[in-house]
């Protein structure tokens, strides 16, 4: 990984630091800030395509680190973390890593760290990560999906104009001011805009029974990733049609026009239907797709807008703030010039760019109003965090009248909601309607009018007057009055009726649904661009090893770059079975096909369609990068904790399959277990022998051995029941028309195993862990009741992920929440050695001082201590003392050196004892002569403490007390 100072592109390697330095010059009149090293740090992505995307945003950053150094001179260093890879939300989440990784290595640990993120979907994991280092984080483009959430990210402040809970209570109080308590709720849980399914989440915490029990809300999920059909979207519609006329919209334009040009379709447009939908920021790309006609009659579309059609955005306000002009223009400007960004006309920088700006601008308020107050508490994430929603340090500080920005008590951007009404003339919602204040927690309803197209004018009602099926008592025509046989003969009829008609109405949908869904059935051009590793540059370094034929098997996604596609910009993978004749589908595999479509969990692998050929079938799935679960094993080097969360995936996506009408795969192996680039594993190849068992090729026509997914490689997971039928199975997927769910939880404990395997300490505790680990008996107990003899005596897959979660200790949450648990050992781990090292260091300094006192004086060491220079001193009058001791040298040359040795130790000693007692410095003892100085350092009645001290030596040497009271 290289450093750059510069933006411009680099070669050779796709991650990369971008560093902008600066040294402030200027210092505030009271107090020098250029001491107070800030280092922010800024992560996100280096692509245009995304609205938070770094071209945008960075050029706000800057000018605000510009700012703060010429308004309090503070020292800030600017960095840039970003990667070529991050194109998407989700890629933001998964180089989250380069954050943690800067901070151990990059950062010089003297400065303030603040991290700043104008991104999306990594807010949360950095969010803890930067709770565990107690460093503030500042997001301007996502925000918390929880409310209050200071409690569990006390370190973190969003100035994003996301604040769901202003979301929330804004539709709180239109629904309470109109009386509408019955709502749907229809969003989009898979898109690249995560907004819509935040915001669905938000409202259901927030609007939970147990706080509003007056309203009653229907959440109906929609996955848009995968395509939304007619039908589908017409279903949905009907089931809110059951309940409510109040509905909510939460997807992109293109998709909510779409959902309004089909509730025309079923007459859901009339004046007693209110619709609103959402969006973040008031954006002219929403406008213009929304407008589009995208292949139906415009006439249609634009009748269908005609209807109570309201929209709530967070980015509309009353005036514009002083001087914001002047700041859109320096933004725009910037843009272009350091990162060949062009804004079109009429185009100005959007709400998260702002919103960058003014994090920074506020932190160098918050910075200069800590150092004034406490100092000491400067370098707290914590204590920082709360000062940008405390009035306390200074009455008159007001962010709002520094910033034009607020941040409430939650640490999340106080936000104004517009409600729209859409105006057909206009062609786009124009016209505010209401307006919710965030200051003064309050909507205006009448800001103003609305056109309601009812009698009257008056706003729809909350359950029709007619009810929602049209049959309420006041709507039915009156009839005569009728006879008791009468009745009774009529009951009799119109209940033989009703139930006939029941029955045939169900035998008729079951029909038409199994004959007419053709969601499987692809045309060979929606797939026909080949991917290549310029592509996927993660391909480059899996080069293909395959064989011609190993397109039968999924076990090489992510080895062979031939065989994925892209559908509508989303990377597939597609594999193709030969068959020997036409493919037709039959009422059985029809059925099959809709299981194959309704089952959507994250552990199986999502088939997308069907290409039908004449000589074989293409199957397009979704694309696991990583590829097989065995070439994962060979080929990365990875822990329990890792296998573990692999192993708890594993059996989710059995029990989810046994649950099904598939009721088994047939034929699971490591091969058939692939890994997405979220290390997430998912079971492939689900009923796809359901779809071909009746055309594949006959025994003559076998697939090559050379081929990954054959009977010899999967042989160790066939369970013995098959292998006794002594048949020779010229394609593995045969096996799956003979095999059961037992045969599955065989192959279970033969993955179990195999993952055991490739680890020889897999079993023991590793350093720092926290994982409660199984003991071998406990691991070998489960694969040997997974691979009985008997299929009867084997588990099912409940009592197995019992069984495993219970006497393994896995904890869930998958590979991300292992990573950042492990970043928060290895900080404490760093923790720990740092303060050992610091006592240590204690440790050799007042050795070190005691040594100094003994070779100097009190006074000298003092000042060497603190750092002060040694200057010479005069003094006017000091008393020295020498003393001999008399025939010294001839006492020497009769005595051993020894006892030499021991005779000037108790002589000197004795001298030594005497010391303290009269303040005097001893100056040196050499040979035989002791040295004694008298008012060098201590200002004493030098000549009499010298008298005294040459007596009293003189007897101690002798042996006797001094008597102080005879002198």
């Amino acid at each position: 990984m290289a450093i750059r100072h510069t933006m411009t592109s680099m070669e050779g390697s796709p991650l990369f630091y971008t560093f902008f330095v600066g040294f402030a010059v200027m210092a505030t009149a009271a107090v020098d800030r250029s001491s107070f090293n800030i280092t922010i740090v800024t992560y996100g992505s280096p692509h245009t395509p995304l609205a938070a995307g770094l071209p945008y945003t960075a050029p706000a950053y800057e000018l605000a680190v510009r700012e703060i150094r010429e308004t309090w001179g503070y020292t800030v260093r600017h960095v840039l973390v970003q990667a070529e890879e991050i194109e998407t939300c989700a890629d933001l989440e998964d180089y989250a890593y380069l954050v943690s990784e800067f901070y151990y290595r990059g950062w010089d640990q003297q400065s303030l760290f603040v991290l700043t993120l104008p991104g999306c979907d990594e807010l949360v994991p950095l969010a803890q990560l930067c709770r565990e280092w107690n460093t503030l984080i500042l997001s301007s483009g996502s925000a918390f999906p929880e409310a209050h959430h200071n409690s569990l990210y006390p370190t973190a402040v969003s100035f994003s104009p996301l604040n769901f809970a202003v979301w929330a209570k804004t539709f709180v109080d239109i629904f309470k001011h109109f009386q509408w308590s019955s709502i749907s709720v229809l969003y989009d849980s898979g898109g690249r805009n995560s907004f819509y399914s935040q915001l669905a989440d938000n409202l259901r915490n927030y609007l939970a029974p147990a706080d509003y029990p007056k309203l009653s809300l229907q959440f109906f999920e929609v996955h848009s990733g995968v395509g939304i059909t007619e039908e589908r979207r017409q279903g949905l519609l009907k089931l809110t049609n059951l309940t409510s006329r109040i509905i909510i919209l939460a997807f992109r334009a293109n998709d909510t026009r779409r959902f309004m040009v089909s509730a025309a379709a079923l007459d859901m447009t009339k004046p007693e239907y209110v619709y609103f939908t959402a969006e973040p920021f008031r954006s002219k790309e929403f406008y213009e797709v929304l407008r589009a006609e995208g292949g139906e009659d415009p006439t249609v579309a634009k009748e269908a807008f005609r209807t109570s059609l309201f929209q709530l955005t967070g980015s509309c306000t009353t005036q514009r703030a002083p001087g914001l002009a002047g700041l859109y223009q320096k933004i725009e400007e910037r843009s272009r010039m350091e990162y060949g960004v062009r804004y079109a006309d009429n185009q100005e920088p959007s709400e998260i760019a702002l919103a960058s700006y003014f994090s920074v601008k506020t932190l160098g308020i918050v910075i200069n109003a800590v150092l004034t107050s406490d100092p000491s508490q400067s370098r707290n994430g914590t204590v920082l965090a709360k000062q940008f929603s405390n009035n306390a340090i200074n009455p008159s500080w007001m962010l709002d009248n520094q910033t034009g920005i607020n941040i409430d008590s939650s640490g999340d951007r106080a936000m104004d909601i517009c409600v729209q009404r859409y105006n057909v003339e206009a062609d786009t919602f124009s016209r505010t309607v209401m307006y919710y204040d965030s200051a003064l927690a309050h909507l205006t309803p009448d800001f103003g009018p609305i056109d309601w197209r009812t009698p009257g004018n008056a706003p729809a009602k909350n359950v029709p007057v007619c009810g929602y099926d049209g049959a309420a008592p006041n709507c039915a025509p009156q009839a005569a009055l009728l006879t008791v046989p009468q009745i009774s003969g009529v009951s009799v009829g119109i209940a033989l009726f009703c139930t006939l008609l029941g029955l045939f109405a169900t035998w008729k949908v079951r029909k038409e649904f199994a004959l007419k869904d053709e969601w499987w059935k692809m045309s060979k051009d929606a797939i026909a661009t080949t991917e290549t590793a310029q592509h996927h540059p993660w391909l480059s370094s899996h080069p293909s090893r395959v064989t011609k034929n190993s397109a039968f098997s999924l076990s090489t996604m992510g080895k062979d770059p031939k065989h994925i596609r892209r559908m509508k910009g989303v990377a597939v993978w597609v594999t193709k079975v030969q068959i020997v004749r036409s493919f037709t589908p039959t009422r059985n595999k029809k059925i099959t096909l809709r299981e194959m479509k309704m089952i959507a969990h994250g552990n199986l692998v999502h088939l997308v369609g069907i290409v039908v050929e004449p000589s074989c079938l293409q199957f397009v799935y979704e694309f696991c990068s990583k590829g097989s679960l065995d070439h994962l094993l060979n080929k990365m080097n990875i822990d329990w904790e890792f296998r573990a969360a692999l192993l708890s995936d594993l059996l989710e996506g059995v029990s989810t399959l046994h649950a099904s009408v598939l009721r088994r795969h047939g034929y699971l192996n490591p091969y058939t277990c692939l890994v997405d680039k979220r290390f997430t594993l998912k079971i492939a190849e689900c009923g796809l022998y359901d779809l071909t068992s009746d055309i594949l090729p006959p025994p003559g026509q076998d697939e090559s051995q050379t081929a990954t997914l054959t009977f010899s490689n999967a042989i160790r997971w066939i369970p013995p029941e098959i292998k006794k039928l002594g048949r020779k199975w010229s394609n593995l997927r045969e096996i799956a028309g003979v095999a059961g769910p037992e045969a599955d939880i065989y192959a279970v404990g033969g993955i179990m195993s195999s993952v055991m395997e490739e680890q020889d300490d897999v079993m023991l505790r590793s350093e720092g862990s926290s994982m409660s680990l199984a003991k071998p008996m406990d691991l070998e107990r489960i694969i040997a009741a997974c691979q009985y003899s008997n299929p009867n005596s084997r588990p099912g897959i409940e009592e197995l992920k019992k069984a495993f979660y219970h006497n393994t200790g896995v904890r869930t949450g998958g590979f991300l929440e292992s990573l950042v648990r492990r970043m928060q050992k290895y900080a404490l781990k760093l923790e720990y050695a740092v303060k050992d090292r610091t006592e240590a260091l204690n440790i050799e300094r007042r050795l070190c001082e005691k040594l100094l006192v003994e070779m100097l004086p009190k006074p000298i060491v003092e000042m060497l201590l603190s750092g002060c220079a040694i200057e010479p001193e005069h003094f006017h009058g000091v008393t020295i003392f020498f003393s001999v001791i008399v025939g010294f040298v001839e006492f020497v040359a009769s005595q051993t050196p020894l006892g030499v040795i021991d005779f000037l130790n108790h002589v000197f000693s004795s001298f030594d004892d005497v010391l303290p007692t009269y303040d005097v410095y001893k100056v040196e003892t050499i040979s035989d002569c002791y040295m004694v100085s008298a008012f060098v350092f201590i200002c004493i009645s030098f000549h009499h403490f010298i008298q005294q001290f040459c007596k009293q030596i003189i007897f101690k040497v002798r042996g006797k007390t001094l008597n102080s009271a005879n002198g």
